[in-house]
C-alpha cells in the first residue's frame, strides 16, 4: 500500500492512475484544492496499484483530540453533536456508554478516512469487489498499527456504499448512525409531479413566495461559474459574508474569494450558480457542484440589505433547481446534513449515513460497540421529540 509522508509524491501519482474520470470528491483537483478543510496530515492510500483490484481511500492522520466535531470519531460516537439530532432515549443511552467508555485522548492520533464534502467511498476499479475491499481495509489498518495510531475511522459512508460497509463489518469495525442526509430526486416527468408530492401547506408557501418574487421584479437564472468576471465573484463574496454574519460565523473574505476563484478556474461548468436577480444585480444565489449523477448544493448567500431578497433562499436552493432539472435532465439533488424539517418540507428524503470506527486498543472495541448500539435507531426525524441540532455543510 502507498501512503503519505515521504511517499507522498508516489501516492499522488498512484492516485491519479486509479481512475481516469473519478467522482468529483475523489478527483485530484478537488483534493488539492479542498483538503485544507480537513485538519491533520493528509494521505492518499492505494492498495494493489496497477491491478484490476486497485482501490484507494483519502484520509488524514489527526493528532488533536479536540479536532472539530465533524472529523472527530470519538465525539461523533460518544457525545451529542450539532451534526444531528438524537431522541431523548438515544441521548440517555449515549451518555451511559460515554461514562463507561475510553477517554477522548485514547483514540488519538486517529486515521480518519473521508473526503472534503463529508463523504467516504473507495476509488478505483476495485471499489465494488469484496476481496479488493477486504485487502485495502486490512492493509490500511495494518499501516495504522505500524505507525502507532490509536484508531481508524471511516466517516460519512453513504447508504449506497454497501460493499464498503460490509467489508468494514468483516474487518471488525463498529458501525453507528452518524447523520441524516437530505437528498431530493425529482419525481415523475414534470414539475407538476414534484408539486404533487408536497403537502398542501408547502405548495401554498411555494406559490406565495413565487408570487411575491414576481411582484418585486425578481427573476431567476442558472449559469456556469465560469461566466462570472472578477466583479461578479466579488458580488458573491459580499453575499457570502452577509450569510456568515447572519449565522454568527466569522468573516473570511479571502477564503470565500479563493474558493470561488478556484472553482471557477478548475471545475468549469461543473460549478453552477442559480441566482436571484433584481435590476440585473444578484441578490441571492446557491452554488451547485455537478458530481455526475448528483448535484450538490454547496454554498449560498443573500443580500439582506435588499428587501426584495426575502425568501429568495427557497427559490434558488430548492424550487428553481428542481424545476430546472426537468428541463436539463433529472439529477438527484443533495442538500447535505441538518435542518431536516426545512428540507423534508420541500421534498427531500432522509437517508441514514454511517460512521465506522475501529479502536486499535482491543480493550476499547466493546465500548465502541456499546456506544454504537446506543445510537442505533436514535437519529430523530422531523415530528419526533428531539435533543438538538444545528448544522450547515
Amino acid at each position: 500500500m502507498t501512503g503519505g509522508g515521504t511517499a507522498g509524491r508516489q501516492a499522488g501519482e498512484a492516485w491519479r492512475l486509479l481512475d481516469p474520470d473519478p467522482p468529483l470528491f475523489a478527483s485530484e483537483a478537488w483534493l488539492e484544492f479542498m483538503s485544507a478543510r480537513i485538519e491533520g496530515s493528509h494521505r492518499r492510500f492505494v492498495s494493489a496499484a496497477g491491478t484490476p483490484d486497485a482501490t484507494g481511500f483519502f484520509g488524514t492522520v489527526i493528532g488533536d483530540s479536540g479536532v472539530s466535531e465533524s472529523k472527530n470519531p470519538w465525539q461523533l460516537l460518544f457525545e451529542p453533536c450539532g451534526l444531528r439530532t438524537l431522541t431523548p432515549e438515544a441521548t440517555e443511552s449515549q451518555a451511559a456508554a460515554r461514562a463507561g467508555g475510553p477517554p477522548r485522548e485514547a483514540w488519538f492520533p486517529s486515521l480518519v478516512l473521508m473526503y472534503p464534502g463529508l463523504e467516504c467511498f473507495p476509488a478505483g476499479p476495485g471499489r465494488h469487489r469484496p476481496a479488493a475491499l477486504d485487502r485495502a481495509v486490512a492493509d490500511l489498518v495494518g499501516q495504522a498499527r505500524d505507525e502507532g495510531l490509536r484508531s481508524v475511522a471511516f466517516l460519512y459512508v453513504q447508504p449506497e456504499e454497501r460493499a464498503l460497509a460490509e467489508a468494514l463489518g468483516r474487518a471488525g469495525f463498529a458501525e453507528f448512525p452518524l447523520a441524516l442526509r437530505c437528498n431530493l430526486r425529482p419525481p415523475g416527468t414534470s414539475f407538476a409531479d414534484y408539486r404533487a408530492t408536497l403537502s398542501r401547506s408547502a405548495v401554498h408557501s411555494m406559490d406565495r413566495i413565487r408570487r411575491r418574487m414576481a411582484e418585486r421584479g425578481v427573476s431567476f437564472c442558472r449559469f456556469p461559474l465560469t461566466e462570472l468576471d472578477d466583479a461578479g465573484v466579488e458580488r458573491l463574496v459580499e453575499l457570502r459574508l452577509q450569510h456568515r454574519a447572519k449565522y454568527g460565523r466569522r468573516p473570511d473574505a479571502s477564503g470565500e474569494r479563493d474558493q470561488l476563484t478556484t472553482l471557477r478556474g478548475t471545475f468549469g461548468d461543473r460549478a453552477e450558480i442559480v441566482a436571484a436577480l433584481a435590476d440585473e444585480r444578484i441578490i441571492g444565489f446557491c452554488l451547485f457542484l455537478d458530481a455526475g449523477d448528483v448535484r450538490h448544493a454547496w454554498s449560498n448567500g443573500t443580500d439582506y440589505t435588499d428587501s426584495r431578497s426575502k425568501d429568495t433562499y427557497f427559490e434558488v436552493c430548492y424550487y428553481w433547481p428542481v424545476e430546472d432539472s426537468y428541463r436539463t435532465g433529472r439529477k438527484e439533488l443533495s442538500f447535505s446534513y441538518g435542518a431536516e424539517s426545512i428540507k423534508i418540507e420541500r421534498g427531500c428524503r432522509l437517508d441514514e449515513v454511517s460512521g465506522f470506527v475501529l479502536p486499535l486498543d482491543d480493550g476499547d472495541l466493546e465500548s465502541a460497540r456499546r456506544a454504537a448500539r446506543a445510537l442505533a435507531g436514535g437519529l430523530a426525524r422531523p415530528g419526533r421529540t428531539t435533543h438538538r441540532t444545528t448544522t450547515e455543510k
